[in-house]
């Protein structure tokens, strides 16, 4: 099969194409709000290499503002290539998107983009991307005299630039694409990602021969692998070879692929000694939440439901294999699998909602420690608190709802959800010591009483050897609405986090 390329396709893919970081695929931005960043290296004459750089923000990330009419949405950029502690390359840029209507549900899953690049020397240098929200500034007050607005960043990534030998043919980092757009212009794909919002896998890469060949075209064998190796698609096809140069495109339809991590591969080959070969991962992802939420927060309930070895391999898994991951742990909790409604994964959903409706102080509700207990076990029947407790009688009396056959625990050394709890004493035997000195007298409590054992929504709980019931003590040790569990109605061995408390 033949297929002839238009020799000005590596001017579009280098204003609009992405390859993976030092072949370790996109990078995200962390702190506000998320973005991806990917940079990919294309030959140059002589020894100089251009790299690219480009840059998606998720629109469901970014404030969209009412001005003259239309909504708009202005994210600044800030790009610093270093060596040696030497700025050898800096740029400030500007992402503006204007629309006449804020972004809708369907919109959620799209991204803002721009791209820029520079001639440098092969080598290994460190990269500093800053991304700043000028529509929404800092809601401290130092932030807001300061200007500050909500910002994401990348700081200090290593990039080893390798240099493209001259006595061989050489390919370019691939480029994953998603297509183009109204004006022909190819759209970059930072995230690797494809499926739901695009099910067209697009790859670009180049070739460049060595001085003095004469070969006019070259046979290329693209293939798709899955995390198994296993072949899931190919193409063949022949690209001409314009002033020493082939520019390279491939196109898969991924709508038979199932979500979950993959490899393309492109060989090319231009007679003997003309062999190259070469490869980038992405991933294929079908959940709309996938596309419309941050990564953090899909992070965040998984934290909630893995234990702590299951939430690393979470974490280190691509996007897809991420999805395929959630997919197989809510499948086998569906109490009804005939149906298409899963009543564990609403009940979850419903949770976590109603957690960062009412339980957030610096974070999200669901990954505060009142947050995780009601995910976990549900409402409780009853909550016993004191905003402002005016001395230890106010709180032994609420130790004293226990009945005698709870033994409660004070997680005295405890410091949050993934940490581990050095020691425990019996607050019974401890009435003058509780939440006076130490740094506990300060601010108010809750404690949550469940009749039997609350209503768990995972089996870890519900295996849990508890009789009678449930106590939950947290304490508001700031006064400033943060509370922390620090006490529990019985001490048990939590086989799947492997710890003797309730919490990490």
């Amino acid at each position: 099969m033949r297929r002839n390329l238009n020799p000005v396709m590596v001017f579009l893919v280098v204003l609009g194409a992405l390859s993976g970081l030092a072949q370790g695929g996109p990078l995200i931005g962390e702190g506000d709000f998320e973005f991806y960043l990917d940079a990919g290296s294309l030959p140059l004459g002589g020894e100089k290499v251009l790299e690219i750089f480009q840059i998606a923000v998720p629109v469901k990330e970014i404030r969209y503002e009412k001005k003259d009419g239309s909504f708009e949405a202005v994210v600044s950029v800030y790009l610093a290539v270093s060596r040696g502690g030497d700025k050898i390359y800096e740029k400030r840029l500007m992402i503006r998107d204007s629309r006449g209507a804020a972004p809708s549900a369907s919109d959620l899953a799209s991204f803002l983009y721009i791209a820029d690049s520079c001639s440098v020397d092969p080598d290994i240098y460190s990269l500093t991307v800053r991304l700043e929200d000028l529509n929404r500034k800092k809601k401290t007050l130092l932030g807001a005299l300061r200007k500050k607005h909500n910002y994401s960043l990348i700081e200090d990534q290593i990039i080893d630039i390798k240099p493209f030998e001259k006595d061989r043919i050489v390919l370019s980092d691939p480029f994953l694409l998603w297509g183009k757009d109204t004006t022909g212009r190819f759209i970059p794909n930072p995230m690797s990602v494809y499926g739901l919002k695009n099910d067209t896998l697009t790859v670009f890469t180049q070739a460049r021969l060595p001085d003095g060949s004469e070969s006019k075209e070259l046979d290329v064998f693209v293939t798709v692998l899955d995390s198994r190796g296993a072949l899931i698609d190919s193409l063949e096809f022949i690209s001409p070879v314009i002033g020493g140069r082939s520019s390279i495109l491939g196109r898969f339809d991924v709508n038979t692929w199932e979500a979950g991590g993959y490899r393309v591969n492109i060989e090319v080959s231009g007679g003997p000694g003309l062999y190259r070969m070469t490869g980038k991962d992405f991933n294929v992802a079908w959940e709309l939440l996938n596309w419309q939420r941050p990564r953090r927060d899909i992070l965040g309930e998984a934290r909630i439901i893995f234990n702590d070895f299951e939430y690393e391999e979470f974490r280190s898994a691509s996007i897809g294999e991420q999805e395929t991951i959630l997919a197989e742990f809510w499948k086998n909790l569906d109490p009804t699998p005939h149906t298409a409604v899963n009543e564990s994964y609403d009940m979850f959903t419903e949770r976590v909602g109603y957690a960062n409706s009412h339980f957030s102080d610096h974070r999200k509700g669901a990954l505060t420690d009142r947050g995780q207990i009601y995910i976990r076990f549900g409402p409780p029947e009853e909550i016993v608190e004191e905003s402002v407790p005016f001395n230890r009688t106010d709180v032994n009396e609420v130790i004293d709802k226990l009945d005698d056959q709870y033994k409660v625990v004070i997680h005295n050394t405890f410091k949050g959800p993934g940490t581990d709890v050095a020691s425990f004493y019996d607050l019974t035997d401890s009435r003058s010591k509780i939440f006076r000195g130490g740094g506990m007298d300060t601010g108010g409590y809750q404690l949550w009483v469940y009749s039997f054992k609350g209503r768990p929504l995972f089996e870890r709980d519900d295996l849990m050897s508890i009789n009678s019931g449930l106590r939950f003590l947290f304490i508001d040790k700031a006064g400033v609405g943060s509370y922390v569990l620090v006490g529990t109605s019985d001490e048990f061995k939590d086989e799947s986090r492997g710890s003797s408390s309730i919490m990490e």
